[in-house]
C-alpha cells in the first residue's frame, strides 16, 4: 500500500507532464528541471508508486496501464487543489468550482434560496451551494468552525467575534387564496376564517401564537405545517388564510400562488440579518458571496419588479379592515 504521507504534488505533476508530452526532456523543460534532475525525480516517483509508469515506445514514453488509469483522476484532484489554493488569495467567479456553506432555516430556503441560487450560477457557474442549517443556538459553534460561512435570517447575536450586516426590516402579511375579489378581500375578518400556521423558526412562530392569542383568534388555527411549500395547495383547497413574512407574501402574490392582503401584524419589524464569523472576513470567494447578497437583499424590491407595491398602512389589529378611499 502506497504512504500518502510520501507522496510529493511536485512529482505527481511530473507524472502528468510525461504523460501529455510522451518526453522526459520536454516534461523536465516545462518544470524547470534539467534532464539529470528528470530522470531522477521519474525514479523517485517509479519507487513511490511500485510501477514502470512509463515505457520507451514507437511514439517516446508511452504510459503503462497503471499509469492510463490513475492520471484522470490525478489531474481532477490536483486542479482541485490549485483552485483551493488560489481561491485563498483570489476569487475568479467564472472559473471556481468552489462549494459555499450557508446556514438558512426553513424559512430562509423558501425565501432566499431562490434568488440567491441564480444570480450565484448566473455568475460562478461551477460553484456549488449547501445549506448547513443549523440551530440558533449552535450558529456562532457553527460560522466559528466554518462549517457554514454565513447565515442569513432574523438574527441577533452578540458574539464579539461575529459581523452582521443588516439587510432590511420584516414585518408579516396576511394571505389569502388566489384570485380573491377586490369585494371579498376588503370584507375579510380574521377572527372568522380558518388559518393556516406555518411554523419553520421557532422565532417566526412564536411572534405570530402570541398576536393570534392576544386577539382571540388561537382556535381559529385549523392546521400547523413544517414548512411553507404546502400552503399554496392549502389556501386554496380550505380557502384559508395565513400569516406570512412580508417578503415571502409578496413573492407568492407575484407568483399567482395568494392574494395579499393589506393587514399586518401588530408587532414590531423584525431585522434580517446577514452573520459571519471574522475568520471569513477577509476571503475573497466569501467578499463576493457576501456582496451578492446585500445585492440582492438589502433592498427587497431588486430583481423582483412586479413585487414592488405601494406604501400601505399598518392596521391597528388583525380585525380591523383597510380604510376605504
Amino acid at each position: 500500500m502506497i504512504n500518502s504521507r510520501h507522496i510529493n504534488l511536485n512529482l505527481l505533476e511530473l507524472l502528468l507532464q510525461l504523460h501529455d508530452t510522451q518526453s522526459v526532456s520536454a516534461a523536465g523543460s516545462n518544470m524547470g528541471l534539467s534532464q539529470p534532475a528528470t530522470s531522477n525525480a521519474l525514479a523517485r516517483l517509479r519507487q513511490m508508486l511500485e510501477d514502470p509508469l512509463f515505457v520507451r515506445g514507437g511514439r517516446g514514453m508511452e504510459p503503462t496501464p497503471f499509469t492510463e488509469r490513475i492520471v484522470p483522476e490525478i489531474r481532477e484532484h490536483l486542479s482541485g487543489i490549485a483552485s483551493v489554493l488560489n481561491d485563498a488569495t483570489t476569487f475568479d467567479p467564472a472559473n471556481s468550482r468552489r462549494t459555499f456553506r450557508l446556514s438558512l432555516s426553513g424559512l430562509g430556503e423558501q425565501v432566499f434560496l431562490g434568488p440567491l441560487a441564480q444570480r450565484v450560477f448566473e455568475l460562478a457557474p461551477q460553484v456549488r451551494l449547501e445549506n448547513v442549517s443549523s440551530p440558533f443556538q449552535n450558529l456562532y459553534r457553527t460560522l466559528a468552525a466554518r462549517e457554514s460561512e454565513l447565515a442569513i435570517g432574523l438574527l441577533e447575536l452578540q458574539e464579539p467575534q461575529l459581523r452582521q450586516c443588516h439587510l432590511f426590516d420584516e414585518d408579516y402579511r396576511v394571505i389569502g387564496p388566489p384570485g380573491l375579489s377586490p369585494q371579498r378581500t376588503a370584507a375579510v375578518d380574521l377572527s372568522r376564517e380558518r388559518l393556516v400556521m406555518a411554523v419553520p423558526s421557532l422565532t417566526y412562530a412564536d411572534d405570530v401564537e402570541k398576536v393570534l392569542s392576544e386577539l382571540g383568534m388561537a382556535e381559529n388555527v385549523c392546521m400547523r405545517i413544517r414548512n411553507f411549500g404546502a400552503l399554496p395547495e392549502l389556501l386554496v383547497t380550505l380557502g384559508a388564510f395565513a400569516i406570512v413574512p412580508a417578503y415571502l407574501g409578496r413573492r407568492m402574490s407575484a407568483a399567482g400562488q395568494a392574494t395579499l392582503l393589506d393587514m399586518i401584524l401588530p408587532r414590531g419589524r423584525q431585522k434580517v440579518q446577514l452573520v459571519w464569523h471574522m475568520n471569513t472576513m477577509q476571503d475573497p470567494g466569501c467578499i463576493w458571496l457576501r456582496k451578492q447578497i446585500t445585492d440582492l437583499f438589502q433592498n427587497p424590491d431588486i430583481g423582483e419588479g412586479a413585487l414592488k407595491t405601494k406604501p400601505r398602512r399598518s392596521a391597528e389589529s388583525l380585525r380591523i379592515r383597510p380604510e376605504q378611499t
